[in-house]
């Protein structure tokens, strides 16, 4: 949506817009505002009175003594209530981030969300030597994702149903600040590309990709170099106790339901009873949300000598799975440099889309 603050030259318009960024802000609403002063506007708006705000096509004034302030507060309040859903894109002009940008419009299509490509420009400090230099990179960079932007608007063009497409050009570290954007509450999830490269580096630290689908409070999807740009129709599970903490199953539930999905959730393990026990408690989870349900297989799979994210992989492969879902828990630093991760090892390896979820666990104060 577009956000214009009508005003006459001077000081109330500039006034209400800076109030108004402000306020936008502080409650981490990402819109552009732009200040009008042509009357020929006002005119062809239908306004009676300046100072205005118009969002969409709502029209937002006020006589009272406090007007700004009125103004701001209800553009505010609409504007959380008809807030656009996107999902965050990541780019740094690779070919594996378009690859994630294609995909990511695939799923938005699918999904009814907008798309919001960001990049991440990590500045250049010297201040004798750089500074032109670095304002010339962040320039090129803008006008690279304006571009992106541009192309995919033109192969919507003759579609019954485009994806919405924003752009928005950050400074400062990638993974702080993707996971900042990523927050906002306008973002749903992440599709993030990957170059899927496996170094003792990357294995020991972890890259940008790992670092944020790890952390983050909101489902991110991983997608590597190969995988096909289609809507999964089947979906493979890693199933755990995680799984049926909070409100993890129905997220996936409700984000399958809508595209006629076929869930197989896949119990990695060779104790038996712990199995039966998993599956009695997920059947009867899965039988709370039966409406939700296109179909669905629970099986245990030993995992013999290999890791379980290769085993994971080799049968979602094998039943022609579309994605691979991995419910885990959030680890500190210490902890991800000392457990044998299921999802690093997966994120390094991935061969089809990876969609990581961690569980939010309410814990009694």
């Amino acid at each position: 949506m577009n956000i214009e603050v009508f005003s006459v030259k001077g000081f109330s318009g500039n006034l209400l817009k800076n109030m108004l960024e402000e306020a936008l802000l502080k409650n981490k609403l990402s819109y552009h505002v732009s200040l009008i002063d042509s009357v020929d506007r006002f005119i062809e708006v239908g306004l009676t009175s300046v100072p205005a705000v118009m969002i969409g096509h709502k029209i937002i004034q006020n006589s009272t003594d406090n007007a700004l302030e009125e103004m701001i507060r209800e553009a505010v309040e609409f504007l959380k209530e008809n807030e656009e859903h996107d999902i965050l894109v990541p780019v740094d002009f690779s070919p594996a981030s378009i690859h994630g940008l294609h995909y990511a419009k695939m799923m938005a299509g699918h999904l009814g969300l907008g798309i919001n490509i960001v990049h991440v420009h990590y500045p250049i400090y010297d201040p004798v030597t750089s500074v032109s230099l670095d304002e010339h990179l962040m320039k090129q960079s803008e006008q690279q994702v304006e571009d992106l932007a541009a192309e995919l608007r033109k192969e919507d063009e003759k579609s019954n149903n485009p994806v919405r497409i924003s752009t928005n050009l950050e400074i400062g570290g990638i993974d702080v600040s993707l996971m900042d954007i990523l927050e906002n509450r306008k973002h749903d999830l992440m599709i993030m590309g990957t170059k899927g490269t496996d170094t003792a580096i990357r294995r020991y630290f972890g890259t940008v990709t790992s670092t944020v689908s790890r952390h983050s409070t909101k489902p991110v999807i991983v997608v590597p170099p190969q995988a096909e740009i289609k809507f999964p129709g089947k979906i493979v599970i890693g199933f755990s106790e995680e799984l049926i903490i909070d409100k993890t199953l129905e997220t996936l539930l409700t984000f399958g339901a809508k595209n006629n999905v076929f869930f197989d959730f896949i119990h990695i393990n060779e104790d038996e009873k712990e199995f039966k026990k998993l599956k009695n408690k997920l059947y009867e989870n899965l039988m709370s949300y039966r409406e939700l349900l296109v179909g669905f297989n629970i099986l245990s799979i030993p995992p013999g000598q290999k890791h379980i994210d290769e085993v994971l992989s080799e049968y979602a492969v094998g039943v022609k799975a579309g994605m691979i879902v991995l419910v885990t828990r959030h680890r500190s630093f210490i902890e991800n440099l000392t457990h044998k991760s299921v999802t690093k090892n997966a994120l390094l390896h991935a061969i089809l889309p990876l969609m990581i979820i961690h569980p939010v666990i309410n814990i009694p104060g």
